[in-house]
Order: C-alpha cells, then structure tokens, then sequence
C-alpha cells in the first residue's frame, strides 16, 4: 500500500503544470518540523550565491559547526523542494553535527538540463567564496539530489575547483536513460515510476543522456573525492548505485558502498526510527568524522 501511494504521489506532483501549486501539493508529505526535532533543530530561509533554499543547524552550534552539509533533495530533477525533505535533513543534520543548506534548485521542464547543475555550482561556489573551507564541505543528497551531487563533483574537478571533502548519496539517481535490469526486477517492491519511462527526456530534452553530467554512472572518476552511497536491495535503481561504485572504484576512488537488503528508494528519509535508518544516519555520521576535519572557524 506505501509502495502504491508513494508512486501517485510523484506521477501527480511531478506531473503538475504549476511549480507553485505543485511545491504546496509537495509540502504536505513533509510538513513543519515535529516538537521534538524543534527542540534541538531550528530551520531558516537563506539564500547562498542567490540560490534560495533552507538552513537546518543544533540548536547546541557547539556541536553544529563539525563541517557544512550541501544537500540536493530528490524528485526526479522534476519535483521535490526543500519543505520535502525538512524532517528527513534535520534528522541526518543532528546525527552528524553539522549545518546544512538545502538549495533550491531549479527544476524541470520548465528549467531542463543543465540548469540545476549550473545552481549546485553556484551555490558550492558561494560558500567557498564565503569563506567555507572546501576540505571542510560534503554534497549530498538523495535520488536525482545523488546524481546532482556526482556530477558536481565530476565538473568541480574538470574545471579545476577546489574540492569538497567527499559525499553521501541515497540511492543516487545516475542514470537517466533507465537501463539498468533492477528496475524490472524490483518494480513490485518500490515506488518509482520510472519504469513505463525510458528516457527522462523532461529534464534531458535532446541532451546526450549519457553525458556523465546527466548520467553520472558515466563518469571517470579520477581526483574524485570519497564518496559513500546507500542503496536499498529492494529499489528499482539498485543497479544505478551497484554501477556507480564499480566505476568510481575502477577510477581509484575511495567509496565506501552499503546496501539496505530489505529497503526500497531512500528509505531513510520515509522510515524515521527504522532500524536501517538508524545504521544509516550512524554511519553517515562516522564516516564524515573520519574524512572531513572539524573545523577551525
């Protein structure tokens, strides 16, 4: 029944014709933060490189500041806001002590490729220029936000940015042409509705689907920072995470790569409590101790 909703859900939202209506219609799976996540988080408007998006930050800033978390929700680069994810950003920004910046980046079709890739940059940029320490910033971000992540990682050092100290990805989306064989294989046991589409041509148009900054499975890999990635055994784009991490590894990058054997698409951003969501925010929050210096600002 989750399962059956959840793809309404976003063939409905992503269909709408109204960005406006349509981010009000997105709203309500999310809404404002529970009272126990507003006791120990507070979220803000804020606008990064004129990019408008969300703040998540502890209410305790003497554990807040360990680094700055640039997150890209999901939605297929067609729908998903930052009110979507708040519940889900405030929980992993308190399991890691961080701050985090949730953009709002532009969105399909009415913005196609690259425009949300172009407003990633910028943002990333602004907080290098705002005196953020790159080693001292993780992207990240779940589905499409995965995908979005990887390729701004792919063009940050192909045009000689500095780098961030890695990322994390939730079930990333890298493959936008849909080949990969889990999707049939596990079209009963997800939501997505990706699978009557061959080609996600709304964001795309006539882009070669396989430029690695719209399909980051094509990527090389090489100077890229670490990466960590989560996928659900049970998610139709399993193979887009399992071909992820056999192509960065092959170009030398430090993954580390854990799958959920029971979990569907990001589910610990729809399962709070779980007992896998729990492993999940757990680990996201070590590995970043271990890769990302605690600042010195």
């Amino acid at each position: 029944m989750r399962v059956v909703a959840l793809r309404s859900f976003l063939m409905s939202a992503a269909a709408h014709p109204d960005p406006r209506a349509r981010a009000k219609l997105e709203a309500r799976i999310n809404p404002p933060l529970p009272r126990r996540l507003r006791l120990v988080m507070r979220v803000r408007p804020g606008t990064v490189g004129g990019v408008e998006g969300e703040w998540h930050e502890r209410t305790d800033t003497t554990l807040s500041d360990r680094c700055t978390l640039l997150y890209f929700h999901g939605g297929g680069y067609l729908a998903g806001s930052a009110a979507t994810h708040r519940r889900w950003v405030s929980r992993l920004t308190w399991a890691i002590g961080c701050r985090t910046f949730v953009p709002e980046y532009r969105l399909a079709p009415q913005h196609p490729f690259p425009a949300a890739l172009d407003d990633a940059l910028t943002v990333y940029l602004a907080l290098v220029e705002d005196c953020v320490p790159p080693r001292e910033i993780v992207v990240g971000g779940d589905s499409a936000g995965g995908g979005l992540s990887l390729a701004l990682l792919l063009r940050l050092r192909d045009e000689g940015h500095p780098l961030p100290g890695g990322a994390v990805l939730f079930s990333p989306y890298t493959d936008v042409e849909h080949t990969g064989a889990s999707i049939g294989t596990n079209a009963g046991t997800d939501y997505l509705p990706v699978g009557e589409i061959r080609v996600n041509t709304a964001y795309l148009g006539d882009h070669d689907p396989k430029d690695p900054y719209a399909s980051p499975m094509y990527g090389d890999y090489r100077g890229v920072p670490p990466l960590l990635v989560f996928a659900g055994g049970r998610e139709m784009i399993l193979d887009d995470s399992t071909r992820l991490v056999d192509r960065a590894r092959d170009g030398g990058c430090d993954v580390s790569f854990h799958v959920a054997p029971d979990m569907y698409h990001v589910w610990p951003a729809l399962l709070p409590g779980h007992p896998e969501t729990l492993v999940a925010e757990t680990r996201t929050a070590e590995w970043i101790a271990r890769h990302v210096p605690a600042t010195t600002r």
